[in-house]
């Protein structure tokens, strides 16, 4: 049983902390992490990383039988002009994505049980549209992921014999990889082309993508992060 569980089945389980990432990359902008100043009246850390507190409401997060996903709203203060400076520059955040995870305050940094993976969630939404703007608090209307126009599930087309990650890019001019937009882990300096012989240089490093390149690189009977799904089989009248 993991310390989490414990915490709630105890009369006391302490105090329940929320924490947001509002992530405006997407349209140029920062990471912004922040938690309620009317429970934190100061900066706390979480798995390494500060929220700073502010005056944020969060509401609508239900969840019942009737099929629909819950439409969450978010209300942060616009007194202190850090969030209409953002919609100046970005307009209303639509589409932009919101995540919530809640932990009890003895798992924070710092503490007695810290624990950065004692937490709940991320419950993930994106900025549907905004509700309000005034002088005092913008709220915003969110919808979860999933729930988006032509979103389909699953999100990854399932193959089965090809893997779908990023495989690491040798970059020539400063004669080393590239690991930006990688989503393949492997970083060992033993090489192989795509159609898995070995190779002496990481300029010719290239994965085929197939089950037997990912055993190659990362050991016949370990766990392999392939990227395709090798137990489907094909659909049979």
């Amino acid at each position: 049983m993991s310390a989490l569980t414990q915490a709630v089945q105890t009369p006391n389980p302490g105090d329940l902390v929320a924490l947001f990432r509002l992530d405006v990359s997407s349209l140029g902008g920062s990471v912004m992490y922040f938690c309620q100043s009317a429970v934190e009246n100061a900066p706390i850390s979480f798995g390494g990383v500060s929220y700073t507190p502010i005056d944020v409401e969060f509401s609508g997060m239900e969840i019942n039988a009737g099929g629909a996903l819950p439409r969450p709203h978010v209300k942060v203060s616009a007194a202190n002009g850090v969030f209409q400076q953002i919609i100046n520059e970005f307009g209303d955040l639509l589409g932009v994505q919101i995540q919530r995870v809640r932990t009890f305050r003895q798992f924070l940094d710092g503490q007695e049980q810290e624990d950065p993976t004692m937490y709940y969630g991320p419950d993930s939404f994106r900025v549907e549209r905004k509700v309000e703007e005034n002088p005092v608090f913008i709220e915003w209307e969110l919808s979860a992921a999933i729930d988006q126009e032509s979103k389909q599930i699953p999100g990854r087309q399932v193959i089965r014999d090809t893997c779908l990650w990023r495989y690491r890019q040798f970059n020539p001019d400063t004669g080393d990889f590239d690991y930006t937009r990688a989503q393949c882990p492997y970083a060992l300096n033993v090489f192989f082309d795509r159609n898995g012989n070995s190779v002496p240089t990481p300029s010719q490093d290239q994965c085929g993508r197939k089950l037997g390149d990912c055993e190659k690189r990362f050991g016949e009977g370990n766990p392999l992060p392939f990227g395709g799904f090798p137990g489907v089989g094909r659909v049979r009248p």
